[in-house]
C-alpha cells in the first residue's frame, strides 16, 4: 500500500512512523553481517574438512579390501596347485592302493566308432 494515499485518506494515521519503527528494528549492521559471514565460511571449512576426512578414510578401507583380496588369490592360486599335484598321474601310481592290484590277462575292450560298437580281444 502507498504510505501517501493512506495517510491523505486517514490524516490521524501514523502508517509510515509505524513503518519506519518497524524498520529500525531491523538493524543489521556492518558488524553482524561480517561476523554472519565468517560464522558461515568457518562452518563450510569445518564441513569441508569433515569430507575430506571422511573419503580418506573411505579410501583407507577400500586399501585394506584390496591387500586381503590380493591374499586371497595367492591362497587360491596356492590350493590349485596343490590339487593339481594330489590328482597328478604320478602321485596316483605311487598310491599303495595301486601296488596291490592285479595284472590284467587277456582284457577285452569295448570300441565305440560312429555309432557302432564292437568288442574285440588283444
Amino acid at each position: 500500500m502507498n504510505p501517501r494515499l493512506i495517510h491523505k485518506q486517514h490524516p490521524d494515521s501514523h502508517f509510515s512512523s509505524m513503518r519506519k519503527q518497524e524498520k529500525e528494528k531491523l538493524t543489521f549492521g556492518y558488524q553482524s553481517t561480517y561476523s554472519a559471514l565468517l560464522g558461515l565460511i568457518g562452518f563450510l571449512l569445518l564441513y569441508y574438512v569433515w569430507i575430506l576426512n571422511a573419503n580418506a578414510t573411505q579410501g583407507y578401507t577400500i586399501r585394506q579390501l584390496e591387500k586381503n583380496q590380493n591374499e586371497l588369490k595367492v591362497e587360491l592360486d596356492r590350493l590349485n596347485v596343490k590339487i593339481a599335484e594330489i590328482d597328478s598321474l604320478d602321485s596316483i601310481g605311487a598310491e599303495d592302493a595301486l601296488n596291490n592290484m592285479q595284472q590284467v590277462e587277456d582284457p577285452n575292450y569295448l570300441v565305440y566308432k560312429s555309432n557302432v560298437q564292437y568288442v574285440f580281444k588283444n
